[in-house]
């Protein structure tokens, strides 16, 4: 059996069953994806802050390093929902076992398609960018200089 079989209520109620939970599953993946969004968001805002304040480019680079990471953990929660958007399609065109979460033998989806989409690469792309700006600015601002003398050291007074 390939599918419900429509003419029996209690396959039609399975079937409700089945949509609804795979409903479920994606409005799910959109929750955590727009939770890696405010976490990327806190933790990024953090370490560039922190960087401010203390003239430090390693706390701009860990700022970066935080938003791709979310940026992939994003990307894999939107991979998963697609799947299991194709699923509930499938089931809603009647060509899946029934009750069966098996997205393997769906549409092939590449995930660099989710990496790329408008609500990952569009929302992250100009926060890392923002960021190695930042990043590149804090390391020119501490390069050494030739021209600068060190600060005198008002411990090492000579008594006359």
């Amino acid at each position: 059996m390939s599918g419900y079989d429509l003419s029996n209520d209690q396959d039609r109620e399975d079937r409700r069953k089945h949509l609804e939970l795979v409903s479920i599953i994606v409005g799910r993946m959109a929750t955590a994806s727009a939770a890696a969004k405010g976490w990327s968001i806190t933790i990024a805002g953090a370490a560039f802050g922190v960087a401010v304040v203390r003239d430090s480019w390693h706390l701009f680079l860990l700022g970066v390093l935080a938003l791709i990471a979310f940026s992939v953990i994003d990307g894999l929660y939107l991979h998963n929902e697609k799947k299991f958007r194709d699923l509930y399609d499938a089931i809603v065109d009647n060509s899946v076992k029934p009750l069966s979460m098996n997205t393997n033998n769906l549409t092939n989806r590449p995930k660099n398609s989710s990496y790329f989409s408008w609500s990952v690469a569009g929302f992250y792309a100009p926060l890392i960018i923002a960021g190695l700006i930042l990043l590149f600015t804090a390391v020119v601002s501490q390069a050494p200089d030739e021209n600068r003398r060190p600060a005198p050291n008002p411990g090492n007074h000579q008594r006359q």
